[in-house]
């Protein structure tokens, strides 16, 4: 990439400045980073759509299975991308190279700078719902408590990823470890629960399957939910030590174990919970399963164990999603102050800044069943775009060095799964929503054309955001 950049109101001279961030990503961080991000609400609370669209315990665990088909096709179509081009952006960085600034900056806008505090203030919503578990057994909290127990919770965890990014890191490893250590737990007490005879519900089998497949839109947004994150990892890859060796192997091992860790929970599930319980969508399966296998004693800690699960994945949720924002600016469709990284500290601190004030809004205004719904519709599509652009590169740049080269029926693959999501939602319940976020997305085009290409050269632009990045950096000691 072109280190000097072009005078167009969002960005200065200074160049890319991701390679000042330190290269603290070694393989076991990078799989603790990607499976810590995967497992956290999403196996714990999307059981009950699973099981409610499907309803039948097998095909549940089949569309388990499918979902980490689909995940490790993604992911091997993305090593492709990500060892051709080892910067931090994951899809942002890719579109650009594969289509244009546009589109880069269209899935920029929405999904990075809009939307980028949906994701976590959905871990954040996922923890204080446990927390309440453990402390009221019937009702609630008031909600301006739990507003500010979610919010001081994002800021620690905030100040850990801004001040702490060693300390971050090795939590991401505590938390990834403790994570797979719950799922392991579940496995164990479902599989003990089979071998004390209780066949009752598994046996149930695909007889009671919902032959319907048009009722299973909900049951792939959760899966696709459960998975989501394994593309986290090409947003840190400028941090990847190795990547162009590192990176297929970070996302092939992490997908492998999280896929074998999710078909066994959700078959424990299914081992002690009849399909009624499983599909009652005000059930916490993950408590509910721990008293039925263990007592009062094993709802206190898998609810405990949800908790962990949940901070585990804001911490990689805050990293990565602070380090695209950054990589943003780097690419010059951000201003440039989000480029600024601290002196001290080695960290994008504005990114950082504007990441928790967007997250904190979403807290503060948001259901996390809405969320979720919204986050699979808005992400899936640039996703699919980047798969669809290893077969376009084929042809298009057969030359670039490739370190690693997916079969070419996995983007093809991953693109037709795409596609059918995006496509889904419109004909359903939820087209209205659907329509508000394409809107938002083309609200991106005019402000790409005044702003990053700054198509009437607004000199007050170009000046607004040299003294806004000149100031910052003074006040913050940054360069």
């Amino acid at each position: 990439m072109d280190e000097t950049k072009v005078d167009n109101g969002m960005i200065e001279e200074g160049g890319d400045s991701r390679e000042k961030l330190e290269k603290n990503i070694t393989l076991f961080r990078g799989v603790a980073i990607v499976s810590g991000t995967i497992i956290g609400t999403g196996i714990f609370v999307t059981p009950n759509a699973i099981s409610a669209s499907v309803y039948a315990p097998a095909t549940a665990i089949m569309l388990m299975f499918a979902g980490g088909i689909v995940a490790g096709l993604g992911s091997l179509s993305f090593s492709e991308l990500g060892t051709m081009f080892p910067v931090s952006g994951s899809d942002m960085a890719f579109l650009k190279r594969i289509y244009g600034a546009l589109p880069a900056f269209l899935s920029l806008w929405l999904l990075n700078f809009t939307l980028n505090g949906m994701r976590k203030a959905i871990q954040v919503l996922g923890f204080s719902k446990y927390l309440w578990v453990l402390i009221y057994d019937n009702g609630s909290p008031p909600w301006y408590l739990d507003k500010l127990v979610c919010l001081a919770v994002l800021l620690l965890m905030l100040s850990i990823i801004a001040f702490k990014p060693n300390l971050a890191l090795r939590f991401i490893v505590v938390w990834t470890t403790l994570k797979v250590l719950a799922l392991v737990l579940i496995i164990i007490a479902g599989f003990v629960y089979l071998f004390k005879g209780h066949t009752e519900n598994i046996s149930v089998g695909f007889s009671s399957t919902n032959t319907n497949i048009s009722d299973w839109g909900a049951a792939w947004n959760s899966i696709i939910w459960s998975f989501s994150g394994w593309e986290d990892i090409y947003l840190v890859s400028s941090e990847v030590k190795n990547p162009k060796k590192n990176i297929p192997r970070i996302v092939g091992i992490s997908v492998t174990l999280v896929t074998t860790l999710y078909m066994l929970a959700v078959a424990s599930y299914h081992i002690v919970l009849p399909l009624e319980i499983m599909s009652n969508p005000d059930v916490a399966v993950a408590a509910l399963f721990g008293e039925r296998t263990m007592g009062y004693p094993g709802k206190i800690i898998l609810s405990i164990s949800v908790i962990i699960s949940t901070l585990g994945t804001l911490n990689c949720v805050l990293l990565t999603g602070s380090r695209v924002i950054h990589a943003g600016a780097a690419e010059g469709m951000l201003p440039g102050v989000f480029n600024l990284v601290s002196k001290k500290y080695k960290t994008p601190i504005i990114a950082i800044l504007y990441l928790g004030l967007s997250s904190a809004m979403f807290v503060v205004i948001g259901n996390i069943q809405t969320l979720i719904n919204s986050a699979v519709f808005t992400t899936f599509p640039f996703l699919t775009a980047c798969a669809a652009g290893v077969v376009v590169l084929r042809k298009t740049a057969p030359d670039i060095e490739r370190p690693y080269r997916c079969p070419l029926l996995f983007p093809v693959i991953f693109t037709v799964f795409g596609t059918y999501v995006f496509i889904v939602p419109f004909l359903g319940d939820s087209y209205l929503l659907s329509l508000v976020w394409v809107s938002l997305v083309l609200c991106g085009i005019p402000i790409y054309f005044l702003c990053v290409k700054n198509v009437f050269n607004w000199k007050f632009l170009n000046i607004y955001m040299e003294v806004l990045k000149t100031s910052t950096a003074k006040l913050l000691n940054c360069d």
